[in-house]
């Protein structure tokens, strides 16, 4: 539980990343093997839509936002349903605009609040770790 308060306090203070996702997804399925939390294949595929998310962010804020390519959330996320599923929630909270979802479901759109953005992101991972964690908010 000591790993997972790190993970929390990076939450808290704006540092987390979409690399964190990777190690908490690791630290997740060691405590699951060790009975703390109960990680279902559901629960991963969550976490990596996460990932997605906080790596379009991510792209956005670089210098060099050209990186972002057709595709890349395939290399991150194993259900497309979550991913449209996630990315039609932001548009309908205005997190997202200018969404273009093409034929082969690569999905590219604008973020007009770059933080209003991130924070909905943490408040998500955050929310996910306390009910699998059992944590009181």
């Amino acid at each position: 539980m000591e790993k997972l308060h790190v993970f929390l306090e990076k939450l808290d203070k704006n540092e987390f990343t979409r690399k964190d996702i990777t190690l908490l997804l690791t630290q997740m399925e060691e405590d699951s093997k060790q009975g703390i939390i109960a990680l279902t294949k559901d629960d991963m595929q969550w976490l990596e839509t996460y990932a997605f998310g906080l790596q379009q962010f991510e792209i956005m804020c670089s210098k060099d936002p050209s990186k972002m390519r057709a595709g890349d959330w395939r290399q991150v996320v194993h259900d497309f349903s979550k991913v449209r599923f996630f990315v039609d929630d932001m548009e309908e909270r205005g997190l997202v605009k200018n969404v273009f979802w093409n034929v082969e479901g690569i999905v590219t759109f604008d973020i007009p609040d770059n933080f209003g953005y991130r924070n909905f992101i943490y408040c998500r991972i955050k929310s996910y770790l306390e009910k699998l964690y059992n944590l009181q908010k």
